[in-house]
């Protein structure tokens, strides 16, 4: 069962990761709150946090806007798991909801959870 919040929070992640996927190359990459940047080179330092989690969810070769908007969405699932609890349910749960968007939502969510939350490692 999905919750509003859920719902909500995938809609802006797809929204993010659809909109910046075909972005042209000459807007700027969005602050996202971590070092900023890209590990892609011309992009800017990544925090350790950020080249874990590139790295890990096979995003690390993406471009700039497309690696920020991973991050934002990671960054979110994060702060949702936070919310509702890091149970398998609920990450089972995550993952799912996310097929629609990511094409490896159960690799995104473990990239997600070692780099930014890993209190919620199972």
């Amino acid at each position: 069962m999905r919750t509003p919040t859920l719902s909500a929070l995938l809609a802006i992640g797809a929204a993010t990761l659809t909109l910046t996927a075909v972005a042209p190359s000459a807007v700027a990459a969005p602050n996202t709150g971590s070092a900023g940047g890209s590990s892609s080179s011309g992009c800017g330092p990544r925090s350790n946090a950020d080249r874990l989690f590139l790295r890990e969810s096979y995003h690390d070769r993406e471009d700039c806007e497309v690696q920020d908007a991973a991050i934002q969405l990671a960054l979110s699932e994060c702060r949702w798991l936070d919310t509702h609890g890091g149970s398998a349910a609920n990450q089972i749960e995550l993952a799912e909801s996310t097929r629609d968007t990511l094409e490896y939502p159960f690799t995104f969510l473990d990239a997600a959870i070692q780099a930014y939350c890993p209190q919620h490692m199972l």
